[in-house]
């Protein structure tokens, strides 16, 4: 059986303190890293607290559909922050959340599923649970509660800060764009930006590249437009991992951020872990992401019919702001 003496060996965190967080002694001052790292490994671990075991017969399975969203071997963020958020908000309910797989039929109590889903996923979805609850999935659809973020706010902010804060008029981007059969992911915020250049007159289509949502297509597409001309003095990049490929592109050449170039990350739901550099970024609100999901799915579980729609605006970090 997992213990305290568990969680301490893989946290180097005393028993004492594991023992006071997880209880939610709101009298212990630690930071809230060392919350989130004594939560995830308990998470990880399996650990139960006693008195959280005698509320086990009322527990939630929540599926996680998040497959649009998780590429590779990248640790899986969204299921570690909804079980974190579930914990902080709802210390006397036992919620477990477990990662659905395409086309898997799992009965589970409800589903927070993530991006553009075909309408063929979503059928399969609904084997598993009626209750759906969809974040950035931007298709026409009164039936099921949607949290969505605001793209296009996401992206004028972005342009507007290059433009009237930073005063650059070379402005590029590297986004990612997939389109399969009834969904299409990256053409909102791509369009958005090809928009904003064109209405104040800096758009070079040899500005704009767009590829895959991976590492390696952010690494070349950012060489392609660095070899290119006209050379960009700023990038708006339109995913954290295409940011991952773009950074080392620019540490390869020894391109300092914003000394050489500057850049605008935008951030919708957190997919892998981003070095810290003097980089702007356009977050989200995580939290409140995370908390309106858990809040949505547990009203829908307990018998809310009516249909909800909220929309999250981002928030723009400025160059230095985000470490």
């Amino acid at each position: 059986m997992i213990t305290l003496k568990d969680i301490a060996k893989r946290t180097d965190v005393s028993v004492t303190t594991i023992s006071r967080v997880l209880n939610h002694d709101d009298t212990i001052a630690v930071s809230p890293e060392t919350k989130r790292k004594i939560f995830d490994a308990a998470f990880a671990l399996g650990y139960q607290l006693p008195k959280k075991r005698k509320l086990l017969k009322n527990a939630l399975l929540i599926g996680v559909a998040d497959w649009r969203i998780i590429i590779g071997e990248s640790p899986n963020y969204s299921i570690h922050s909804l079980q974190y958020y579930a914990e902080i908000e709802l210390p006397n309910q036992v919620i477990t959340f477990v990662q659905l797989k395409k086309s898997e039929v799992r009965p589970v109590d409800g589903i927070i599923a993530f991006g553009g889903l075909s309408p063929e996923e979503i059928s399969a979805l609904r084997l598993s649970s009626p209750h759906i609850i969809f974040v950035n999935n931007y298709q026409e659809n009164d039936v099921y509660d949607h949290i969505l973020i605001d793209l296009a706010s996401a992206m004028t902010q972005a342009f507007d800060y290059l433009i009237n804060v930073r005063n650059y008029r070379v402005i590029g981007y590297i986004g990612g764009k997939y389109i399969g059969d009834g969904y299409a992911i990256g053409t909102h915020r791509i369009q958005q930006i090809i928009d904003l250049m064109m209405e104040q007159e800096l758009y070079h289509s040899q500005l704009v590249a767009v590829g895959d949502f991976t590492e390696e297509s952010g690494y070349a597409m950012a060489k392609q437009l660095l070899d290119g001309s006209p050379k960009p003095e700023a990038l708006i990049i339109g995913s954290d991992m295409i940011a991952i490929g773009v950074l080392k592109a620019l540490e390869e050449r020894n391109m300092k951020v914003p000394d050489d170039i500057s850049l605008v990350i935008y951030r919708d739901i957190q997919t892998v872990e981003l070095p810290g550099g003097e980089y702007a970024v356009i977050l989200s609100y995580p939290e409140i992401l995370w908390q309106k999901a858990i809040q949505m799915i547990l009203e829908r579980i307990h018998g809310r019919t009516e249909t909800v729609q909220t929309v999250i605006f981002p928030h723009l970090l400025r160059e230095g702001e985000s470490n």
